[in-house]
């Protein structure tokens, strides 16, 4: 969703255009159609986990918390990058170039609890692409509840937080522009 969320206004944009439709949706089901392929493979790889020995525990209840986390994070990063990007392409291409060190600093290849260097773990954790990796890692393979490691909890909570705000603000800004500027 970071790079697919860019493009969305700017795909539908005959929904924009066309006809008068809620531009705040398009991300919305957009990030929808995402989370049932992403449940598809949550669901192909726990039988993999089962095929391999690894029979799911208790701790794979707290997985419909973090796909609703992770579906309302990319939401409102859908909304936000995709409102900007339709205003700017550069905007879009900056994010797409980003993206590839994004995901070697998430943590999804590594475990990124091995850094013993302080405020760099710390930055880490900043980044909420982190926090929803390791929260499946806590579901399928460290057995950890996701109140036991709060400030994790809160870090994503208050990012997310300022990109809401961030993407209320951008919305409010650029509503009116939006179909003039993709017709």
């Amino acid at each position: 969703m970071l790079t697919t969320g860019i493009d969305t206004i700017r795909k539908y944009s005959y929904l924009v255009t066309k006809m008068k439709f809620p531009v705040s949706t398009i991300p919305t089901f957009v990030s929808l159609s995402k989370l049932w392929i992403c449940i598809a493979l949550i669901i192909i790889m726990i039988v993999i986990f089962i095929f391999m020995g690894y029979p799911p525990t208790i701790y794979i209840i707290q997985l419909p918390f973090y796909l609703l986390l992770m579906f309302i994070f990319f939401t409102i990063w859908s909304l936000f990058s995709s409102l900007l990007s339709s205003m700017s392409k550069d905007f879009g291409n900056l994010v797409k170039s980003m993206v590839t060190a994004i995901f070697w600093l998430s943590g999804i290849i590594w475990n990124p609890d091995t850094i013993k260097i302080g405020w760099i773990k710390k930055i880490l954790n900043i980044n909420p692409v982190t926090f929803l990796t390791n929260g499946f890692r806590n579901c399928f393979i460290n057995n950890t509840w996701f109140w036991e490691q709060p400030k994790r909890l809160l870090y994503f909570v208050i990012v997310t937080l300022i990109l809401l705000a961030l993407t209320m603000w951008a919305y409010k800004k650029l509503i009116k522009e939006i179909p003039d500027v993709l017709e």
